[in-house]
């Protein structure tokens, strides 16, 4: 979670899923709603920042979206929206699973507590790939210097202009 990229957080999914479903049977502390909501959302936020990391490219700057290869960034971006889409499936299988096995202590806990944060970021992420995919379309355009596209590609670099001039952290 704290090192890796986030197609290689989905890989270890299942393994991380069992062992928590393990804490929460055998362990003490660990058997309060409570407090597996907690870890929960300990887990959760950390994967919001690896994303953070593999986006940005180790930098803490917003402004090094606007540095990158879109092809790339859109790339990056729909890898943390895969992350994210693992991370429910695993956690909803894991508690069917579990509802396989009646005596055993379920997974009851709040999803929107869980879950809310990593939504959020997601649909700031879509946002994103929606802006950068249209970016990479207008670069396409402005490549093949087509007849009466100059007074639009003109518009649309001012418009990117001002949005960069105003350096917001777009994560």
């Amino acid at each position: 979670l704290y090192k890796s990229s986030p197609t290689t957080v989905v890989d270890t999914l299942p393994a991380m899923m069992n062992s928590i479903k393990m804490i929460h049977t055998i362990a003490r502390y660990y058997n309060t709603t409570e407090k597996m909501t907690n870890l929960f959302i300990r887990i959760t936020n950390q994967m919001i920042e690896n994303c953070k990391m593999c986006i940005l490219a180790d930098s803490t700057s917003g402004s090094q979206l606007w540095t990158q290869d879109p092809e790339e960034l859109v790339r990056n971006l729909e890898c943390c929206l895969k992350l994210n889409e693992a991370y429910q499936e695993h956690y909803r299988l894991t508690k069917d699973k579990l509802l396989t096995m009646p005596k055993g202590k379920q997974f009851d806990f709040s999803e929107t507590q869980i879950f809310g944060k990593f939504d959020l970021f997601c649909r700031r992420v879509i946002k994103l790939i929606d802006m950068f995919s249209t970016i990479q379309q207008f670069l396409a355009l402005a490549e093949h210097k087509m007849e009466g596209m100059e007074k639009l590609l003109k518009d649309f670099d001012k418009i990117t202009n001002d949005f960069k001039a105003k350096q917001h952290d777009l994560l």
